[in-house]
């Protein structure tokens, strides 16, 4: 009961994630539900999904079904299917109901991948962990799968994988085609971008970039992985503003620094969002002023990337807390936090999270790399709306 919402909207769960993670990849995503699960993630989770072609199915999932087992329906159905999309993958979700009665998702992935010779494959989603793991899950799994040996030729250009970017983190206002566009700027080659835009060939290529950069949480096992296994260094990081702290990072391979926590004798900033680009806008941030600015998640916190004032908020009762503890005097978080301020001297500054606020928000995302920074910092510092 810790993780029940009473004022604030259910958490972008990892089925959400996982299929937002495949989305472009022109396969075929079976999500194995009684379809509230798959009709919260293409009406609620995915801003790409409307005039999309993307292949997203529900299983139909129905009380005899779970009672008694039925998997052979629900193959045959995705084999079908397949038949007329012609898919580049098979995935299969699960969903708190095959959780608890313990459907077999990887046997009939693989009796799916040896019928048709598409390659299946089956992701514990369950409901219960959160969209970045979901996604992590999966970038994971394709690299592993489909990655080819390491490019050992002289190259002319520098090469990059951008992990880690989804519309659950950026929005649905072209903040991911404006990133890409200044790394393009920046003298960089797009080798792949997990996981907008992303293709069969892009995964099969990833090897050969020459850094990474994890745009998101999401994306960080991955990056871990691609160092150990291909020596691809990386750095965690988005450009905002006119990115030139991104820049001069990106051309030092500099991995984030914990800022200092500031003057503690005044009350401070909270900023709760996404740990990536949380990080990035406090940086901007403590360049105007010196009060403490601490980052909030209530997807948790990767240690790499965590200054010791931040804290992690693993559910709506213990981050209500915190933003009432009296520590703070401004909080940038979704406009949903509105509801749950108690002081009158704490003002909330509109940060939207798709990943906290779904479709209700989404729209009203910053420009990331123009004026809109520069105004939530103002806003921010100088107490102006």
């Amino acid at each position: 009961m810790s993780r029940l919402c009473v004022f604030m909207l259910p958490l972008a769960p990892d089925y959400s994630g996982a299929a937002s993670a495949l989305f472009d990849l022109g396969g075929i995503v079976v999500m194995h539900d009684a379809s509230g699960c798959t009709g919260n993630f293409t009406g609620y989770d995915e801003p790409r999904w409307m005039g999309s072609r993307s292949a997203v199915y529900c299983s139909g999932l129905r009380r005899m079904d779970a009672v008694l087992g039925n998997d052979e329906k629900f193959i045959d159905a995705t084999l079908k299917a397949a038949e007329d999309l012609n898919p580049s993958i098979i995935a299969y979700l699960g969903s708190p109901v095959p959780t608890v009665i313990g459907t077999d998702l990887k046997g009939m992935a693989a009796e799916t991948e040896n019928i048709s010779g598409i390659p299946s494959f089956a992701f514990p989603t369950t409901g219960l962990d959160y969209y970045d793991k979901g996604a992590s899950d999966v970038f994971m799994t394709l690299i592993r799968r489909f990655a080819k040996k390491k490019n050992t030729a002289e190259k002319t250009s520098k090469k990059l994988n951008v992990l880690g970017m989804l519309p659950l983190d950026v929005g649905n206002r072209g903040n991911s085609d404006r990133i890409l566009a200044w790394l393009k700027d920046a003298g960089y080659e797009i080798q792949s971008d997990f996981a907008m835009g992303l293709s069969m060939d892009q995964i099969k290529n990833c090897p050969d970039a020459d850094l990474n950069l994890v745009a998101a949480r999401s994306g960080l096992a991955a990056a871990r992985f691609l160092e150990k296994k291909y020596g691809i260094p990386y750095i965690c990081g988005l450009p905002l503003g006119d990115g030139a702290e991104l820049k001069d990072r990106l051309e030092k391979q500099e991995r984030f620094q914990p800022l200092p926590e500031g003057n503690s004798d005044k009350k401070g900033i909270l900023i709760i969002h996404e740990q990536i680009f949380a990080n990035e806008l406090r940086a901007l941030l403590s360049k105007e002023t010196d009060v403490p600015i601490t980052v909030g998640s209530l997807f948790g916190l990767e240690a790499e990337l965590k200054a010791p004032q931040d804290v992690h908020l693993p559910d709506e009762l213990s981050a209500i807390r915190e933003i009432n503890s009296g520590k703070y005097q401004v909080v940038l978080a979704d406009p949903e936090f509105e509801k749950v301020i108690r002081r009158e001297d704490v003002r909330l500054v509109r940060l939207p999270h798709v990943a906290l606020s779904s479709k209700l928000h989404w729209d009203e995302y910053p420009d990331y790399l123009g004026e809109d920074i520069s105004k939530i910092i103002e806003s921010t510092v100088k107490g102006r709306n």
